[in-house]
């Protein structure tokens, strides 16, 4: 069986049940931090005094924090809390279920179509980093599959801003490409292109404009100005995680994307149907 490493941004807008009306965010922030911390998970909240990059993927504990790209006045509280990384060989069932069960002890998450869930991947290895002949599979399948994976989704991560297609991102080598539609010939054509492609960079560059894609691939190298390399590909398209189970089947929808991805040529990836029946449509 094949192992990963994951990690999972949950975007939520969440009404408290009551009391703590003089609360800031930040306060709310601290008390589900707190409330983590009681079942003996390791979390920590954002004082919002500045503005960071959250530790997504390679921090230790889990992180509650603001998301710029949500916006909902009183009572409701607007947060993206990021889980440490984990992986396929831990009991995840409880470790998710603790979580949104300190999620409720004060909120009530909202179903809004302004959340959505975030996945990155890196496979369980002596340095938890694909290599560049994987990483131009998953590109490839990404694209050769992006309508039929794009027709999965909930209509409001298809009419999203923040996961556009691929193919579709501005001042990527693969929209200049595919700039007449996909056919036979384009595709071979992106096959001969990523094929040709050099580093993580270059993968970069050729899928997309900025990091608002459907797959991300971004972390794959290192940061110009920290150096820092998580080295996971994204996949931004998750429904809103709303409970345990949601939060399970966006993952394994990922993980199982990559896995066909990543076989022999010709891998069934249209096996993901069985998958996708899985993920519940509020999250």
């Amino acid at each position: 069986m094949r192992h990963y490493n994951f990690g999972v941004e949950i975007e939520s807008i969440g009404k408290p049940y009551g009391g703590g009306e003089s609360f800031t965010n930040v306060d709310w922030y601290r008390q589900l931090a707190q409330k983590l911390q009681n079942r003996g998970i390791e979390a920590v909240h954002d004082d919002c005094s500045r503005y960071s990059k959250h530790p997504e993927y390679y921090g230790g504990k889990w992180f509650v924090t603001r998301d710029g790209s949500l916006k909902r006045p009183r009572p409701y509280v607007c947060m993206e809390v990021v889980s440490p990384r984990l992986d396929t060989t831990l009991h995840l069932t409880r470790i998710l279920s603790d979580f949104w069960e300190a999620m409720r002890v004060h909120f009530n998450p909202q179903k809004d179509q302004s959340c959505g869930g975030h996945v990155h991947v890196t496979p369980v290895s002596r340095k938890n980093k694909f290599k560049l002949r994987t990483l131009k599979q998953i590109a490839f399948a990404a694209i050769a599959y992006e309508d039929f994976l794009w027709s999965m989704l909930p209509p409001s991560r298809r009419e999203n801003q923040y996961c556009k297609l691929n193919s579709q991102s501005s001042g990527s080598g693969v929209c200049e490409t595919l700039l007449w539609g996909k056919s036979t010939s384009s595709l071979k054509q992106v096959a001969s292109e990523i094929k040709a492609l050099r580093s993580e960079t270059d993968i970069y560059m050729y899928m997309q404009g900025n990091r608002y894609v459907l797959w991300n691939f971004q972390n794959i190298f290192p940061h110009p100005k920290t150096g820092r390399c998580t080295g996971t590909v994204e996949f931004r398209g998750g429904n809103q995680f709303l409970g345990t189970k949601g939060t399970l089947a966006w993952v394994a929808f990922v993980l199982g994307f990559i896995t066909l991805a990543t076989k022999e040529v010709g891998a069934p990836l249209h096996l993901l149907f069985f998958v996708y029946v899985l993920v519940p449509r509020g999250g």
